[in-house]
């Protein structure tokens, strides 16, 4: 199959070319092609279509134009590299072909003859513009040299046997090489590191910076190298370096397995070990002292100072038990650490040993980075910060397992070699870390899907990270070096595609499109979804929401699905998203529409229905309700009024029994006396105005009596006027009487209750006030009775509305009154003088 640049497939089929266009299948070349198994179909760069049939070549350069047989072939598949048709012929080996120009050889670096030989398969095309050519022992990625000869730069071994070669596939929109071979698809994925080209038979690398920018590479068995950034070698006489120190940039001390080598300048200079040993121990490690002396470790025999050719025991570790240090570090400050057997690390003094932690485990690693010590071993990694030890802990919970080497790139980034592979903790994470070191940090792991390959060694040589060579960051381990420019690492900006597979809910799988409808009753559903992410699918993050039921995104922890339960009836959205191995988000993501089917009591009519019928039951039990309570309170006021009918009748008889016989009797006796005084007119005329007086009173408690006796009419009005007229003669002058709203009947204690306390006020403005106009308002609203005295006198002391006046109880016994029928008393001197009095009762407690 092929697709021209307008997007159109072509199939080379066993007996037809065709093509789809417009959904519809077409025959095209039948008129120009011969009969024949087609076996392969093209388009080169210049849009040229090419078939092979039956081993010859056939190109059409245009839709219209018929096909034009240019090639006689020995192969019956065609091959494009750069665009441009490539096959094997017989006498010419591999070549070019092009539309009306001759063929043109191939040169390629031919293997030795009794090699692996060339497959007929030829040349294809690979990640990033690479060149690959298929042999009998697998497949090689071809460079071309300086003398445009294709040499092989690497060569993947075929493992499958009898000849399986695989054929050419496709480069992926990842950069991933994919190939067909009879057993399978291979795939191959560039690797982000690179591997140096070392000999299979050394071991135990040591990769560390020498002189000026130069890597110093050395192993067990091979002699070390000094490798410049301009790529030049130059070899050195030291066999297995075990430890290496820059004593400046023109100065580095190795130590072997056997000696003690100086290089300064181009001066090399070898040193045997202590003779005292007695025998050959390796070194271990290597230091600079505060004064510039070399610190060396030498096994088995602790600690050891090396000056001018001379050998002397540091007795600094005489009375520390298995004194030799694993490894050493002198910082900045001119501090020498020190890190030993048994979970062991300090500082060396300039008198001894003082202990720091036995809680880092083996300590395999050190850094000072900007003046800060970091310490990697068994544990991890962690900030010596003064006398306090901080570990450095990553985002995700990971924990790093046997750190080897620690380095800080150019970009200011802090790389740590363990178990698991190279951790890189961004410069920004790592400021942040300065900063709040009990917060966890965001790190990048590289492993052996990056290329990184191998553990370090688990005593020597260390460390195992180095940065030479322009800043190329170097690992070594037990069976090779491998290294990154951490300025332009590969990245794939291509974020996943998203898809959702499948929906499986009551033991049933279900087609994931848009709008699938599940029975009714479901409750459970189990969505699968993936991302095509390629080239390192283990490292895809996903994330789902179901909306109505997630307030957030949840992250997939292992199976990439979701499972819901407890589900209703209704409309749901799925929601996913995922990220690439470089967080590269597909914000987009993809998305299920479905929807689970009601039964009819889980539909909306049904559930209107029973919230209609609810809604009734509730509305007759307010009304049987609220008539309960009606009559109730009809009980209680009917109960109420008895017993306040009862006591007007009680308060009635006392009033004419015993106060209105008792005036009356003493009426008599003041006319006895008046009948018999002298005739004197004076005194005569003021008894008269006594006698009337007490005569007037004697009318109103009459008046008072009788009121008890009955209920209010519905004249109330007119009897309350009366009635303050009849108690408050002094006051009829003033009075100004009215009523707003409509007038309604009012309860009988309530009636009562406002005639005493409007008849109270009245009696205080003619009395207290000095008024010369009293204005009684009474309002009837639906909220209730309102009522209101206000006058033009002299006002009325705070105090006394506060606590009243001592001795006299009208201004409590109003409140009171009021209080009684559920109602407020406010007395108040309002800015332009005078006295105002306002009262309010509930329309519940004031209207019959």
């Amino acid at each position: 199959m092929a697709l021209d640049p307008a997007g159109v497939l072509y199939v080379a089929a066993s007996s037809a070319l065709v093509r789809l266009r417009d959904g519809k299948w077409e025959r095209t070349g039948a008129d120009s092609l011969p009969p024949g198994m087609r076996t392969a179909i093209v388009f080169d760069r210049d849009g040229t279509l090419w078939v092979s049939v039956n081993a010859h070549y056939y190109a059409r350069p245009r839709d219209s134009a018929p096909f034009v047989e240019v090639l006689n072939a020995d192969d019956l598949w065609l091959t494009t590299v750069g665009g441009v048709v490539h096959t094997v012929l017989r006498d010419k080996g591999l070549v070019r072909v092009r539309l009306g120009r001759p063929v043109e050889p191939v040169r390629i670096e031919q293997p030795p003859a009794r090699g692996p030989q060339l497959y007929a398969g030829g040349m294809f095309d690979g990640p990033d513009g690479s060149l690959w050519y298929q042999r009998q022992d697998g497949v090689a990625r071809m460079v071309a040299g300086k003398d445009g000869v294709l040499h092989a730069m690497e060569v993947f071994a075929n493992h499958n046997g009898n000849g399986d070669a695989p054929h050419p596939g496709m480069v992926d929109r990842e950069g991933n090489l994919s190939l067909l071979s009879f057993e399978g698809v291979e795939r191959y994925q560039p690797h982000r590191f690179r591997r140096l080209p070392t000999s299979k038979e050394s071991f135990y690398w040591l990769a560390q910076r020498g002189m000026g920018d130069e890597l110093w590479l050395g192993s067990m068995e091979s002699p070390m190298v000094r490798l410049g950034a301009d790529g030049s070698k130059r070899q050195t006489a030291v066999i297995a370096p075990q430890a290496l120190v820059r004593a400046a940039a023109d100065r580095v001390w190795v130590g072997t397995a056997t000696d003690l080598w100086e290089f300064h300048g181009d001066a090399e200079r070898r040193w045997d070990l202590p003779a005292q040993l007695g025998k050959k121990y390796e070194i271990q490690a290597v230091a600079l002292d505060r004064d510039g002396g070399l610190l060396v470790s030498i096994i088995r025999n602790g600690l050891w100072r090396f000056d001018a050719g001379t050998w002397r025991q540091d007795e600094r570790l005489s009375n520390v038990p298995e004194p030799t240090p694993l490894t050493m570090l002198t910082d900045r400050a001119g501090r020498t650490w020190i890190g030993l057997v048994n979970n062991r690390f300090g500082e060396l003094t300039a008198t001894g040993f003082r202990p720091v932690s036995t809680s880092l485990g083996t300590v395999l690693a050190m850094l000072d980075s900007g003046g800060r010590l970091l310490v990697g071993g068994d544990g991890g990694v962690t900030w010596l910060d003064r006398e306090t030890l901080r570990p450095l802990r990553l985002r995700d919970g990971a924990a790093m397992r046997r750190v080897t080497g620690l380095v800080t790139d150019g970009d200011g980034s802090l790389w740590a070699h363990s178990d698991d592979g190279l951790y890189r903790i961004p410069a920004a994470a790592l400021r942040r870390f300065w900063q709040a070191p009990d917060e966890p940090v965001e790190a990048e792991l590289f492993n052996f899907e990056d290329g990184v390959r191998g553990q370090a060694a688990q005593v020597r040589p260390l460390p195992s990270l180095a940065v030479a060579q322009g800043g190329r960051l170097y690992y070594a381990t037990v069976s090779q070096v491998g290294w990154i420019d951490p300025a332009t690492i590969r990245r794939n900006p291509r974020a996943p595609d998203v898809l959702v597979q499948a929906l499986h809910s009551g033991g049933r799988d279900y087609d994931a499109v848009d709008g699938v409808t599940l029975p009714r009753l479901t409750t459970s559903v189990d969505i699968a979804f993936t991302a095509t992410a390629l080239s390192m699918p283990d490292r895809v993050r996903l994330k789902y929401r179901l909306d109505g039921v997630d307030s957030d995104w949840r992250t997939v922890r292992r199976e990439r699905g979701a499972q819901y339960t407890n589900l209703g009836p209704g409309q749901y959205v799925l929601h996913a998203i995922a990220a690439n191995e470089d967080g590269v988000w597909n914000r987009t993501g993809a998305q299920l529409r479905f929807a689970i089917a009601p039964a009819f009591w889980q539909t909306w009519w049904f559930r209107l229905a029973c919230a209609l019928a609810a809604l009734l039951a509730l509305a007759q039990l307010y009304r049987w309700r609220m008539a309960v309570v009606r009559r109730r309170a009809e009980e209680r006021a009917a109960a109420r009024l008895d017993a306040t009918l009862q006591e007007r009748g009680r308060i009635a008889r006392a009033l004419h029994d015993n106060l209105l016989q008792a005036v009356q009797a003493l009426i008599l006796r003041f006319h006895v006396v008046q009948a018999r005084l002298p005739q004197e007119p004076e005194l005569q005329s003021m008894l008269d105005k006594v006698l009337r007086y007490a005569e007037q009173l004697v009318e109103s408690a009459r008046d008072e009596v009788l009121a008890l006796r009955r209920p209010p009419s519905d004249e109330f009005i007119a009897e309350l006027h009366d009635a303050l007229l009849k108690a408050t003669p002094d006051a009829a002058a003033l009075l100004d009487f009215g009523t707003e709203g409509v007038t309604r009947p009012l309860r009988s204690d309530t009636a009562m209750e406002v005639l005493y306390v409007l008849r109270e006020a009245l009696g205080n403005s003619a009395r207290h006030a000095d008024a010369t106009r009293v204005t009684v308002r009474l309002r009837f609203t639906d909220a209730g009775l309102e009522g209101e005295v206000a006058d033009d006198g002299v006002g009325i002391d705070p105090a006394i509305v506060r606590d009243g006046r001592p001795g006299h109880w009208g201004l409590v016994g109003m409140r009171e009154r009021i209080g009684r029928v559920g109602g407020v008393l406010v007395i108040d001197t309002p800015p332009a003088g005078g006295t105002m009095l306002r009262f309010s009762v509930p329309a519940a407690q004031a209207y019959a």
